[in-house]
């Protein structure tokens, strides 16, 4: 089995595991948009992670596995030593850049703040809150969050991830709440309007 095919299947499945969060990350930086596709990734991250550490557990057998002499040419010359330390270099490489695709979404939240800040209510905003669901990481909250302040009329919004809710101050005239229901859509999520707060 080609060594070099083992190393982009464990990459190339990692960072499928990571997609529903790096995936709108990378586009919104090409300037793309957000990805909604990503999130249907999601339900399959487990078996995605498993495969790539399957695949990494495979890297690590066959680049440091003795040789044997049936591995060698008929001529008696084996892989030379430098061509197996760049394959060993190369996978290392490879499973802490796994490592990192596997637990982005983890840590993504925290690259934004360490704490939310407070809504404050505004004498000319009313509060619309969402439930929103399919949230999986402090990523996820942040691109609904985004995606919600596109929406012309809204003052401020806050997702929470752990409540899975928005809070959305809106100007009045407020936009209907099926505009914000559909940016939470845009983002790749579900949203549900939940009791009133004020």
């Amino acid at each position: 089995m080609n060594e070099r095919l083992v190393l982009l299947g464990s990459l190339g499945t990692a960072l499928l595991a990571s997609a529903c969060c790096i995936g709108p990350l990378v586009l919104a930086a090409l300037g793309i948009g957000s990805l909604g596709f990503a999130a249907a990734l999601e339900p399959w991250r487990p078996w995605l992670l498993a495969i790539t550490a399957g695949l990494l557990g495979l890297g690590f057998f066959l680049a440091y596995r003795p040789l044997q002499a049936h591995a060698c040419g008929s001529d008696g010359k084996c892989l030379p030593v430098t061509s197996r330390r760049n394959l060993r270099n190369t996978l290392w490489a490879v499973a802490g850049l796994a490592g990192v695709l596997a637990t982005y979404p983890s840590w993504s939240g925290a690259m934004k703040r360490t704490s939310p800040a407070p809504v404050v209510a505004a004498p000319d905003t009313a509060a619309v809150v969402l439930d929103v669901t399919g949230m999986t990481c402090e990523g996820c909250a942040d691109k609904v969050e985004r995606e919600i302040r596109r929406v012309s009329g809204v003052a401020s919004v806050e997702v929470d991830f752990s409540s899975k809710r928005a809070v959305v101050r809106v100007k009045t005239p407020a936009p209907p709440v099926e505009e914000l229901v559909s940016a939470v859509e845009r983002a790749g999520y579900g949203a549900l309007l939940a009791p009133r707060i004020d």
